[in-house]
């Protein structure tokens, strides 16, 4: 199980961006690097487009899903997670969230109004801790 997730501050800053650029609708990308043990190590904040488009929910891209997928097996990498705003509710998952997290075993990564919180699903809702590094 993964207990923690490490990010660089750059990556922190870009998802924070995209909150701020997209409010006040919500927007999503993929997070990019390794599992090891019971940590996931981001290498990338990757952006993609939100299809929904609405304050409180979103869906990743279907193609440039699948490109950053593509491109990541390719360098020996994964998406080992996702990362979504709140623009204007805090970071805790949403009523959508919870159903989606059921079926997606990644790391969430949520952007609020209030900060940044990361969860992942393990026979429930577990919250992880963010390591933040430069």
């Amino acid at each position: 199980m993964i207990y923690e997730i490490k990010i660089s501050h750059h990556d922190m800053a870009l998802i924070q961006e995209e909150l701020e650029a997209n409010k006040p609708y919500e927007a999503c990308g993929v997070l990019i690097g390794i599992i090891n043990d019971s940590t996931a190590h981001v290498e990338k904040a990757l952006p993609v487009t939100n299809v929904r488009r609405t304050r409180t929910s979103f869906e990743l891209d279907p193609k440039e899903h699948y490109d950053a997928w593509n491109d990541a097996e390719k360098k020996g990498k994964e998406i080992i997670g996702i990362y979504h705003t709140h623009p204007v509710s805090s970071a805790v998952p949403s009523l959508w969230d919870r159903e989606t997290m059921e079926n997606v075993t990644s790391v969430w990564l949520i952007a609020g109004a209030d900060g940044m919180r990361a969860y992942i699903w393990d026979n429930g809702i577990k919250a992880i801790k963010i390591v933040e590094y430069e």
